[in-house]
């Protein structure tokens, strides 16, 4: 199965809406090229951490949600939707959650 939309993209398109931001606004204001910032928005490109940082402190969301979508984005085009990454990605939820419980 191919994932078709990006969401991440489609999140960060969807704030931009609701703001009522041109795509050249919004990449003026977060200083990233219109054309990069359309790639994004449509999933052919994925953004670097310091254009995720940007794009969340000009929506004032946080940015570790904006992290964590480009995270599963990441994964899901590494390694697809399937069995499998579902399987990997149960066993390192567990793992994660034994080493949060063992610092606490």
């Amino acid at each position: 199965m191919k994932i078709s939309n990006s969401e991440l993209g489609q999140y960060i398109r969807n704030l931009r809406i609701q703001k009522n931001l041109t795509l050249h606004q919004l990449s003026k204001e977060v200083d990233i090229d219109s054309p990069m910032l359309s790639k994004i928005e449509r999933g052919e490109r994925l953004p670097t951490p310091e254009q995720i940082k940007k794009i969340a402190k000009h929506f004032k969301v946080p940015e570790n949600n904006l992290r964590s979508k480009l995270t599963a984005e990441k994964i899901l085009r590494e390694y697809g939707a399937n069995e499998v990454t579902l399987d990997a990605i149960s066993i390192v939820k567990e793992e994660i959650v034994k080493y949060v419980k063992s610092k606490k």
